[in-house]
């Protein structure tokens, strides 16, 4: 029995895996049941056998993806670090999370381009999340005397996260609009929070 489990649990596996890019470069709408099979070598009826269908492949994909970030948050949430120790601790992190998930930032756009039933579901429940968490670290600044007091702490936010992102969004070009260089992201994580936390801080002396 523990057998005919673990064979079921790879086999689910494996389609996850083959799903992801494909919904990642072409969206849910283009990608076909019979795609996804034969991408991941297995039977078309295997899809409606494990997954019940498309759709509930699509948001297992989903799922997966984004609780690589939501994990992230959690853990370092527990580390109990100062504000600006995890505002560093997760845009450098995130440079990990975009190698175990390359296709992340794919489907969270394509998502938004063309949004299914897991846009309310799943692509809002996970920005606000994270939204939530630079929020909450821009706050916790404020009040420990490093971020000046007459900021918009969700606009403040809504600038972090994309400031962090731009990078990783932007990756089909970065090859081209900047220089070779290596740790290319680490870099520009640096450069980023530099640039954000010297509009913020009252005092320079950091």
């Amino acid at each position: 029995m523990k057998a005919d489990v673990s064979k079921e649990k790879r086999t689910a596996d494996k389609i996850v895996a083959a799903a992801t890019p494909l919904f990642a470069r072409k969206g849910f709408a283009a990608v076909s049941v019979k795609e996804l099979a034969d991408a991941a070598g297995v039977n078309i009826a295997l899809i409606s056998y494990y997954f019940g269908g498309k759709e509930n492949l699509y948001t297992v994909v989903l799922n997966r993806q984004f609780a690589i970030v939501a994990e992230l948050l959690d853990t370092i949430v527990k580390e109990k670090l100062a504000p600006m120790d995890r505002i560093r601790r997760f845009a450098h992190s995130l440079v990990e999370v975009h190698r175990k998930a390359p296709f992340i930032d794919q489907l969270y756009y394509g998502e938004k381009i063309n949004p299914t039933g897991c846009f309310d579901t799943i692509l809002l429940k996970e920005a606000a999340r994270v939204h939530y968490f630079l929020r909450d670290c821009i706050t916790d600044a404020i009040a420990s005397g490093q971020f000046r007091a007459d900021l918009d702490v969700d606009f403040a936010a809504m600038n972090l996260g994309g400031n962090i992102h731009y990078y990783f969004c932007t990756q089909p070009f970065n090859e081209i609009l900047l220089p070779a260089q290596q740790n290319q992201a680490e870099h520009y994580i640096d450069q980023a929070l530099e640039i954000f936390f010297r509009g913020m801080l009252i005092s320079q002396g950091y």
